[in-house]
């Protein structure tokens, strides 16, 4: 979940939170939980007391910037443990903080914020959070793969393109434009349209600029309009802008080098929508 894309708006209407038990558990860094549960529990004492102040209006200005530190201090330790959705309440109240203080229901919204913490931390701590992990991944696991079509007339390049993509979709090949517009056509003539194509640019037959032309006319005239289309990420070795400006003017999502696709490709295909990651790991060693 995004701070972008929150579910936490409710807040700036002193509306009611999600089931505290529906958190994402994915993130957690299970290493520090204790420390971050013992940390925020101060926090949130801090907080309580902090808005029982603010409803005597004796010292307002001092009860608000120690809300604004406490409300920052728990979305800094969240974010660092994996809490993720309390990461977000809190950002979104550090926003409505101002707003909800004119309107006089700052106090009340504030409680309702602790209390929904603390029922957070309440579950977590009666649940296996190791388990409930391996428990989501094999869930993944066992959701239907996505389809995607692979363009190519290289052999090397459409068996890499499979070992980055087998585990997440069902590929097919093609060896040239022309073969996978054929291929791509019949997918939509039979309603099981490829939700990813990968598309190289110098092949036979037609090339992958006039093939992209040809993917997105198709659409057109099969009222494939729009997001319902396929995703198209060019694959190439051509790093010149000229191809680069001239495939996105023709609808590709995304662009990658073959001499990066290792590192770039699912990256890609993540912030287009198709994958989600999981777990961020990269290894380090001594410069």
């Amino acid at each position: 979940m995004t701070t972008e894309d929150t579910k936490f708006k409710a807040v700036w209407v002193n509306g009611e939170l999600p089931d505290p038990k529906s958190i994402t558990i994915e993130d957690i860094v299970e290493d520090i939980w204790v420390t971050y549960k013992e940390e925020v529990d101060s926090l949130l004492s801090r907080l309580e007391k902090a808005a029982m102040s603010l409803e005597s209006k004796d010292n307002e200005e001092e009860d608000l910037s120690e809300i604004r530190r406490i409300l920052h201090s728990i979305k800094g330790d969240s974010g660092m443990c994996g809490m993720l959705d309390v990461h977000d309440l809190c950002h979104e109240m550090e926003s409505a903080v101002d707003q909800l203080y004119k309107k006089g229901d700052l106090p009340d919204v504030l409680l309702k914020v602790k209390d929904w913490i603390e029922a957070v931390i309440k579950h977590l701590s009666n649940v296996d959070i190791a388990a409930e992990k391996d428990k989501k991944v094999e869930q993944e696991k066992d959701r239907p793969k996505l389809k995607a079509l692979v363009v190519d007339d290289d052999i090397v390049c459409r068996d890499r393109l499979k070992m980055l993509l087998q585990d997440f979709f069902d590929c097919s090949f093609a060896c040239n434009g022309k073969e996978g517009l054929i291929i791509y056509e019949k997918s939509l003539n039979n309603n099981e349209p490829f939700e990813l194509i990968t598309l190289d640019i110098n092949m036979p037959e037609m090339n992958g600029h006039q093939t992209l032309k040809a993917v997105r006319k198709l659409e057109k005239s099969c009222n494939v309009m729009g997001l319902d289309g396929a995703k198209v990420i060019v694959t190439t070795s051509e790093g010149g802008s000229d191809h680069v400006f001239k495939s996105f003017k023709e609808g590709c999502e995304a662009y990658v080098l073959k001499s990066n696709m290792g590192d770039k490709l699912l990256d890609e295909i993540a912030k287009l929508g198709l994958l989600k990651v999981m777990k961020v790991q990269k290894d380090y060693g001594i410069s």
